[in-house]
């Protein structure tokens, strides 16, 4: 039985959007178009209005609240201290309801830093607001943005224990002690390969998996195994029902009680995450309405759950977990007439993955940029061994930590642990040589309108049987996916990025109609950073994927420093190279796969081509034996310098006295060793470039350059003010110049 809540909560969602893309009135205006003459629903129609009109007013940008400027700041405490590698953190409220996180950075050997302070203390804070760090490339995880769709308005830096004092706890803290000495208890018995399993599906925290594993699972679009939602409070409904109801032990009626008990304590055990507080609601609301002997459809209920969570907190409706966890139970409930035709629980399990993957997939496109047209098939097979065989047996071998005897205990969890092991070595091997990705960039909103147009059309006419309507519907989606990865072949401008990448270098062309994509540099971490790959995965990486680049055609390395090559390595690791070029006196090998360039050498791609103006001959100095690339880009030159120093920029004056430099990538980072007077007498360019990081421990850029630079009249663009640089240019002509943060 369908209801019709689901219409009015569309509708929501609806002014919701419009709230932050008031560009976009027309889709919306279609959509209830649609509502009033195409639907059986006109007598909806005022409260369709009204739906829409309440997600505008709700979601409509408020002013940003101020922040005292000084010490002392006062607040509550409303969970605890967690520690995250090096970053030791919790939220705390203050009296304006405003919430922040207090963050104190965590020194190798230190000790907890926030132990003892509780739940619900009253704390004085003689700390330093900050705001959160905010994405200064496109593709990168915008932290400050994902902070504030929680409600978390900025940060409280703590240096040392005195500048923080709490007195006092709430009722709270019981609750979350009881929840860490369960978690203790149960770590301590189970098989430590078992454990980040345990934490993960049970306790809602995926930290303790492998990066291999938690990026696969991604990939393969099957996260939703990973995070808690309504099949795992299925399954712990299913077992408190087949335990206490099936054995005898308790009555039917009983047994409710017990299920509408435990279910909210389920839920603050995993961690109250969107989806589980939306499979645990629906449970409860089913428990509650079966005892009072009401029907209700489930789409009504759904869309009851989905008002109220939104009524608790608005902020709800950015979560990712929220969207995903409501798109694919809505279209399951609404597919549910083709999913009862078939008893074959393989068949059943095929289409209710087939149905979500396609759900979620234009969110999957907007947050990943990437799916994997395979992921129906991986799911097709873990999704009924984490059902039937793995996510029972933890839930069954939790229940009984407190009943068997620790040896009995302790073999049972090696057992498991050893099987699921094998299982998941299997799943890591072959899903990693089976893991084909298609990239299609950010996929936009403005695309999900004729996205799930064509998306409810199919499972319409799969519904009645119409397989040829069906079958061109599943055409017309799968062309709005390829159209859409189309654009850029389709497209005659062209993109130079200067990526931010901090004290470092990393440039990205984009060819015109996408005949090519090449890379000056790709700069790697500070040497004293462990992970060497985080600049890859989390700058250049997601860069590449977000502009829909599967893979580099070259990457040219200016030379052999850390930030100019370090992520090298990476790049090639993720099949993200085809070609790698270097300076003929770079004494790094890159594994014999980099050809070596000198001085008259170049490389043509596209109709487009890069000349190779120096080193001409050993100088021995890696900075100065850096390549110096000069090609032509929207009717502009184009000179990139690596590192030169200012007698490697005299040498290129006097070689080259003919040669036109529009665009200059400024050398070393803005350093007072290059960008000689004598250098910008024989070019001066129009704009030049400086990637440096933001208050780097060098000074870059030196403030001589960047007056030199202005008496030139060199417009200058740095990546430590503005984040990423683009310039974007068609044919003969530039189009745009702009910062990712803004001019």
């Amino acid at each position: 039985m369908k209801g019709k809540l689901h219409f009015p909560l569309l509708s929501f969602l609806a002014g919701a959007i419009y709230a932050h893309a008031p560009d976009s009135w027309a889709l919306f205006a279609l959509c209830l178009l649609w509502f009033l003459f195409f639907t059986k629903l006109r007598f909806l129609f005022p409260l369709l209005l009204l739906g829409f009109f309440l997600g505008v007013y709700v979601y409509s940008p408020s002013e940003v609240p101020s922040v005292p400027s000084d010490p002392p700041f006062y607040g509550e405490i409303l969970s605890p201290a967690v520690q995250n590698g090096r970053v030791a953190s919790f939220p705390i409220q203050t009296s304006e309801h405003l919430e922040y996180q207090v963050i104190h950075f965590v020194d190798y050997g230190e000790d907890s830093f926030f132990t003892g302070l509780e739940v619900g203390a009253r704390c004085k804070l003689m700390a330093e607001h900050q705001e959160f760090p905010v994405a200064t490339n496109e593709g990168q995880f915008d932290f400050a943005t994902f902070m504030k769709n929680q409600g978390v308005e900025g940060q409280f830096i703590i240096e040392k224990r005195e500048d923080i004092f709490c007195e006092g706890s709430s009722w709270k803290q019981t609750f979350y002690e009881q929840r860490s000495m369960l978690i203790d208890t149960i770590m301590d018995k189970s098989d430590t390969s078992l454990n980040p399993w345990i934490n993960a599906l049970v306790f809602g925290d995926q930290q303790g998996l492998k990066d291999e594993v938690s990026d696969l699972f991604r990939e393969l679009g099957m996260s939703h195994i990973l995070a808690i939602s309504g099949l795992h409070v299925g399954l712990f409904a299913g077992m408190i029902y087949t335990v206490f109801y099936r054995t005898g032990l308790v009555t039917s009626s009983q047994v409710r009680v017990l299920v509408f008990l435990t279910l909210p304590l389920f839920a603050f055990v995993a961690g109250a995450a969107p989806s589980v507080m939306r499979a645990s609601l629906m449970a409860i609301f089913l428990v509650g309405l079966s005892a009072l002997k009401i029907r209700s459809s489930m789409t009504d209920l759904l869309s009851l759950v989905a008002f109220l969570l939104l009524f608790m907190n608005p902020d709800i409706l950015h979560h990712p977990g929220f969207q995903f966890s409501f798109a694919v139970t809505f279209s399951l409930l609404l597919s549910s007439p083709l999913l009862s035709k078939d008893t074959n629980p393989w068949i059943i399990s095929l289409r209710v993955s087939f149905i979500a993957q396609l759900a979620i997939l234009p969110l999957q496109l907007h947050y990943f940029y990437q799916f994997s047209p395979l992921s129906v098939f991986f799911n097709l097979i873990l999704v009924p061994y984490f059902t039937i065989v793995f996510i029972p047996f933890i839930f069954l071998l939790l229940l009984s930590v407190f009943l068997l005897p620790a040896f009995v205990y302790e073999w049972i969890s090696r057992l498991g642990a050893g099987m699921h092991t094998m299982v998941m070595d299997t799943v890591v091997n072959v899903g990693g040589a089976l893991n084909i990705q298609w990239i299609t960039g950010i996929f936009p909103y403005t695309w999900f309108l004729p996205y799930y147009i064509c998306f409810f059309l199919m499972m319409i006419f799969l519904v009645n049987e119409n397989k040829r309507n069906s079958f061109v519907s599943g055409v017309a989606l799968v062309s709005v996916l390829a159209t859409y990865s189309a654009l850029p072949y389709l497209s005659g401008t062209g993109t130079v990025t200067f990526l931010d990448v901090g004290q470092g270098d990393s440039a990205v062309i984009e060819l015109p109609f996408r005949k090519g994509v090449i890379m000056i540099d790709a700069a790697g971490p500070p040497v004293f950073q462990e992970n060497k790959e985080k600049i890859a995965d989390t700058v250049i990486l997601p860069f590449l994927k977000s502009r829909g680049i599967a893979g580099v055609d070259a990457l040219f390395i200016t030379h052999n420093d850390t930030d100019h090559n370090g992520s090298v390595p990476r790049l090639v690791e993720k099949d993200a190279l085809d070609s790698l070029f270097i300076s003929a006196y770079d004494e790094r090998e890159y594994d014999g796969k980099a050809s070596r360039l000198s001085g008259g050498d170049r490389y043509e791609i596209g109709g487009y081509a890069f000349d190779i103006l120096g080193p001409e001959r050993d100088l021995e100095d890696k900075n100065d034996d850096s390549l110096i690339i000069y090609t032509e880009l929207g009717g502009k030159r184009w000179l990139f310098t690596g590192d030169i120093s200012s007698e490697v920029e005299k040498e290129v004056a006097i070689n080259y006295p003919d040669l036109t430099v529009d665009f200059l990538k400024v050398a070393h980072h803005g350093s007072i060793t290059s960008t000689s007077d004598a250098f910008m007498d024989a070019f001066r360019p129009d704009v030049g470039v400086i990637s440096a990081g933001r208050d780097n421990r060098y000074g870059h850029p030196h403030g001589e350059v960047l007056d030199r630079l202005a008496s030139y009249g060199t417009e200058v663009w740095r990546t430590d003010l503005h984040g990423a640089v683009s310039i974007t240019f068609y044919d003969d002509r530039l189009l745009e110049k702009k910062g990712f943060m803004g001019p």
